[in-house]
């Protein structure tokens, strides 16, 4: 039968920790204020604990073990994560509201989301936040892995250990500068769209809306792959047509600088946007509860 293992003294992995920076045992006892015996003690209990030396002894500097430097990265990962943990302690005494990780797709880092960052932030400015990007698999890592508190995915979506916080879906609605040729027709049909975009910027928003660009398009005119801030960039630039959601080009169309285009027949594309957390997440933080209640607010608000 294996035994469960314990877990490590605080005071033996700064221990470590210290020999490795200062190079000797009387420095790093020195360093923590204890003395000789009591730094070489707090040694051997980790290395009884790891399962053998951790460094070797003799010569005028002391160097790790293949085995210390296999345990050094996880000992200097635990101490991290500990000052971390106690600096946000401190935060909330100080009446800091803490920290927000989050995860998300590069596709969903603009719009509604950002809109909520921005009110979050105004409403907090205390708030540490960090935003981490990433495929909807590399979402899914952080959140088995615990580094972010929820993600926001592209839809459709689902994973058994993964439960739904929020699903919005838009609509994707063709656009161009005001100026561009198709902006002056009352009705653009989808060989219109494909031949007279000069060019068509198709952004993969979706499995649905990546099969029909790639099926309704493909004329002789080029399609450019881009990805949808460049899309937006370069439509605010008068370049070219693309299938955004109003709440990405809110800025554009509030100003007249963007246009929908009347397309018809419609297709009916979507981008479908997914909040998720793990399971075992259980109770969200103040922050997380917060954001997420911008982020409803925000949704409910779309056209």
């Amino acid at each position: 039968m294996e035994q469960e293992a314990r877990p490590l003294d605080l005071n033996q992995l700064q221990a470590f920790d210290q020999i490795m920076l200062q190079g000797s045992f009387s420095k790093a006892a020195r360093r923590l204020n204890i003395s000789q015996p009591s730094i070489s003690l707090r040694i051997q209990a980790l290395e009884q604990e790891v399962g053998g030396a951790l460094f070797i002894r003799g010569g005028q500097r002391l160097q790790l073990t293949e085995l210390g430097k296999n345990f050094a990265p996880h000992a200097r990962q635990a101490l991290q994560a500990m000052a971390a943990g106690l600096e946000s302690a401190q935060h909330t005494l100080q009446g800091r509201k803490g920290q927000l990780m989050l995860g998300t797709s590069p596709t969903q880092t603009t719009g509604f989301f950002a809109t909520a960052l921005a009110r979050l932030y105004r409403e907090q400015p205390e708030l540490d936040i960090a935003v981490h990007t990433g495929h909807n698999q590399q979402i899914v890592e952080m959140l088995h892995e615990g580094f972010i508190q929820f993600g926001l995915v592209t839809g459709p979506f689902f994973l058994p250990e993964m439960q739904t916080i929020l699903q919005v879906r838009e609509p994707l609605i063709a656009m161009a500068h005001a100026n561009h040729p198709l902006a002056r027709q009352q009705q653009v049909s989808i060989a219109e769209l494909a031949a007279r975009s000069d060019p068509f910027f198709a952004i993969d928003w979706s499995l649905e809306a990546r099969y029909w660009q790639a099926h309704h398009l493909a004329t002789q005119q080029a399609i450019v792959e881009v990805p949808p801030q460049t899309a937006y960039d370069l439509l605010i630039n008068g370049i070219g047509t693309a299938f955004l959601t109003r709440s990405f080009a809110r800025h554009g169309l509030q100003t007249g600088t963007l246009v929908e285009l009347g397309l018809h027949p419609n297709p009916n594309l979507h981008r479908e946007s997914v909040v998720i957390q793990h399971q075992r997440t259980g109770t969200l933080s103040t922050a997380a509860n917060e954001f997420l209640r911008i982020l409803r607010e925000e949704t409910r608000s779309l056209p």
